[in-house]
């Protein structure tokens, strides 16, 4: 907490600087100098602004949503297998995003959980009430344990589901995808059903239907 009030501290201070900036604005083009570290040739308030907002203001939004604690981050992890979250809560979310070569368990109930260019990355999680979402990612592996309504794959090449028998009945949709396969348990083992990456649609007179091409070998 004292982080997050020294950053306010910090962003009170900048909130006047720019007000004095905005003033200076109205000067003659040309003649703004050097302001706050910002030189002419742009309105100093503008300058100083968007640095603010590529610095501070993105480094509070950062730091108010994770102490808020609705926000569980895991970023840029590299080679490690023993990644946990003990404890969770039904309004968390967790983002995780750029680990590699990585194992994350998550324990526990929470709200939803996004994976984001990862690669190698392996997840098992206990309960998730809203959604998985796997984007821009490859070779990942996830194991629920529990239940979960509905996993998202979206523009990823790798991506291996393991259900557990209370999570059958969830719903799998995919885009711009490859090599998925789901993995459903059956006599104490698992049984691997592939996702379907090719469509054939036909037009039935009134409209159009979509269902998974059969290769024909």
């Amino acid at each position: 907490m004292a982080e997050m009030q020294g950053l306010m501290e910090r962003l009170e201070r900048v909130v006047g600087r720019l007000e004095v900036l905005s003033a200076e604005s109205h000067r003659p083009p040309g003649d703004f100098g050097e302001i706050n570290g910002v030189n002419g040739g742009v309105a100093p308030s503008v300058e100083a602004f968007d640095k603010l907002m590529n610095s501070m203001v993105a480094e509070f939004l950062k730091k108010s949503r994770i102490l808020a604690g609705d926000v569980e981050t895991h970023e840029y992890q590299e080679g490690r297998n023993d990644l946990v979250i003990a404890e969770t809560e039904l309004k968390q979310v967790a983002y995780i995003f750029k680990c590699n070569k990585s194992t994350l368990q998550m324990k526990g109930k929470i709200n939803s959980i996004t994976i984001d260019n990862c690669k190698k990355f392996g997840l098992v999680f206990d309960n998730v009430v809203g959604i998985v979402e796997v984007i821009n990612s490859k070779d990942i592996q996830m194991q629920v344990m529990g239940k979960v309504p509905t996993i998202s794959i979206n523009k990823t090449e790798g991506c291996h589901i393991y259900l557990s028998e209370d999570a059958l009945d969830c719903e799998i949709v995919s885009a711009k995808s490859s090599e998925m396969n789901v993995l459903i348990p059956q006599d104490g083992d698992y049984r691997e059903f592939p996702v379907p990456e090719q469509f054939k649609t036909v037009w039935d007179g009134s409209k159009l239907v979509t269902e998974p091409a059969e290769i024909m070998g």
